[in-house]
């Protein structure tokens, strides 16, 4: 039976723990599904059961040749397409080492694939992998682990009679398919699914706020903005939400965000014509901001283009600030980066790693940066993360923290100070009528205030005047802020002021005591 081959140990070992999710090892199959040019990825979990998964698109497939040379040391080694006239759509390719087809493995120990391409033949294959892998890796077992035969050449052409490490993980087979009619595409169906995939998955199913998805996107995400973060619902929501994130899918509309900022990026991922379906779902992306009564802050980033180290490096973005409320779910905090429309990793609630701490302001963040060209040589091998340290990947750091330090935060510090200046201004009308409130009645008549500017010593108490006729009364009062005491507790210290001078008007002591406590008692209750 034929082996499956890898170029070295190193990939071996991450062909099978190189995604940290499902959904990362799924969004693989969906970008192979782009670079074949499909319309549409139909992905099946098996719901509620989740004992078998499947992946099928409509794109060009591949034939039975391909599939032979790329099991039999191709993974790893294949190049990115770079025929750009064959995607449709203007679509950017998108391109992997060729251990997309090897993700599913993440979830399952063997499954089939079966492909046909526009011309040819179909085929369909069972793939087995080897159990304990890494162990056997880190052993050398000859199984999986030996040397190629002969001496191998180096680039400069010179032999090395220690020949290059070949590693087999697994094992295929070719199946008939009995006269089958199979469409142009490829479907890959994982019969075997590791038990604690499914057991996690069903056990989802049972959480206190776990709800039946409705079919309807636009309705099933609002189960998203219900919860603090996705673990609440379970690992089949959160694959749904990773999915929908990831792939180079739509928005839920060209509005979702605030200012039409997204508008452009919604109309090009249309123009794509790509789907992803999940059990019946088709996804978009999950991201919506709306009817947030304190606003939004927009930064839009202008097309940066740089020169790396003789690499070029192309990207835009947003920052959006949800005034006054955090974000929710958590996992929508934070930034994205994008590769031609495809996700690396999720939401970075630090901001890039951003070193200034914003307090609870950095939870109001959610920002995405849209790379055209470059960054992909700061990939890390599983391309769900970042070298930190790649100037290319700085580059892009750098100038985000910049946006989010100078035009991000310094606005959002502008605008809290004015509603900080218009609550002040609210609180203080509404204290001035609370204590004319109480003053009306307790004397019976139209109250009017007169604030006069005055000096009043440490140690002094400031002159209160009340002047009565008939049908009104007109108060005189000191110069809150002339007060030497604290400012918080300045308009206070004046209304008791007030009220205590009002009610020594009585005649006898009782009376002035019991009007005193009535009107403190008034003022205190509206305060």
């Amino acid at each position: 039976m034929p082996k499956i081959r890898v170029s070295d140990k190193a990939l071996a070992h991450l062909s099978r723990g190189l995604y940290r999710s499902p959904a990362s090892a799924l969004k693989e199959l969906v970008s192979n599904a782009w670079d074949a040019n499909a319309k549409q990825v139909t992905i099946s979990t098996n719901y509620p059961n989740f004992m078998q998964v499947s992946c099928s698109d409509d794109g060009e497939g591949f034939s039975k040749e391909e599939f032979n040379s790329l099991m039999q040391g191709g993974i790893g080694n294949s190049d990115k397409r770079t025929d750009k006239k064959a995607m449709i759509n203007n679509r950017p390719v998108l391109g992997r080492l060729g251990i997309g087809m090897l993700s599913i493995a993440q979830i399952c120990g063997s499954y089939f694939i079966t492909s046909r391409p526009k011309l040819g033949q179909a085929f369909r294959a069972r793939v087995n992998l080897y159990d304990l892998l890494k162990d056997k890796l880190d052993k050398n077992v000859p199984e999986v682990v030996r040397k190629s035969r002969g001496p191998q050449k180096t680039e400069n052409n010179i032999g090395t009679e220690e020949g290059v490490t070949e590693v087999d993980i697994g094992t295929f087979d070719f199946e008939k398919l009995n006269g089958e009619r199979i469409p142009v595409g490829t479907t890959i169906i994982a019969d075997d699914v590791h038990p604690s995939f499914a057991r996690a998955f069903q056990q989802s199913l049972t959480f206190p706020k776990f709800v039946e998805p409705n079919l309807e996107w636009s309705k099933a995400v609002k189960t998203f903005y219900k919860v603090a973060t996705l673990r609440e619902l379970g690992d089949y929501w959160k694959l749904l939400w990773e999915l929908a994130v990831a792939s180079p899918i739509p928005y839920l509309s060209p509005d979702a965000l605030p200012e039409g900022i997204i508008r452009n990026e919604h109309k090009q991922l249309c123009d794509y014509d790509f789907k992803v379906v999940v059990d019946s779902i088709s996804l978009r992306k999950p991201v919506r901001l709306k009817d947030n009564p304190n606003g939004y802050t927009v930064v839009k980033f202008q097309t940066q283009d740089k020169w790396i180290y003789g690499k070029k490096l192309c990207f835009d973005g947003y920052l959006v600030v949800q005034e006054g409320l955090e974000i929710k779910p958590a996992e929508l905090r934070g930034i994205l980066i994008r590769i031609k429309n495809v996700a690396i990793g999720y939401y970075d609630g630090t901001l890039l790693d951003y070193r200034i701490n914003e307090g609870p302001r950095s939870r109001w963040v959610v920002g995405e940066v849209f790379v055209r060209e470059g960054l992909e040589n700061a990939l890390n091998i599983d391309r769900d993360s970042f070298n930190q340290f790649h100037p290319e990947f700085r580059a892009v750091q750098e100038y985000v923290h910049e946006q989010l330090q100078k035009e991000l935060f310094a606005e959002v510090y502008k605008k809290l100070e004015k509603r900080s200046e218009n609550k002040a201004v609210k609180k203080d009308s509404t204290r001035t009528a609370s204590l004319k409130h109480a003053l009306r009645e307790r004397l019976g008549k139209k109250v009017f205030l007169r604030e006069v500017k005055q000096k009043v010593p440490k140690g002094t108490l400031p002159s209160i005047k009340i002047t009565s006729s008939a049908n009104k009364a007109e108060i005189t009062l000191p110069d809150e802020n002339s007060l030497k005491i604290k400012k918080a507790n300045r308009k206070l210290a004046v209304s008791i002021l007030t009220i205590f001078e009002a009610a020594m008007q009585e005649k006898t002591f009782e009376e002035r005591r019991t009007a005193f406590t009535k009107l403190l008692l008034d003022l205190l209750n509206k305060w």
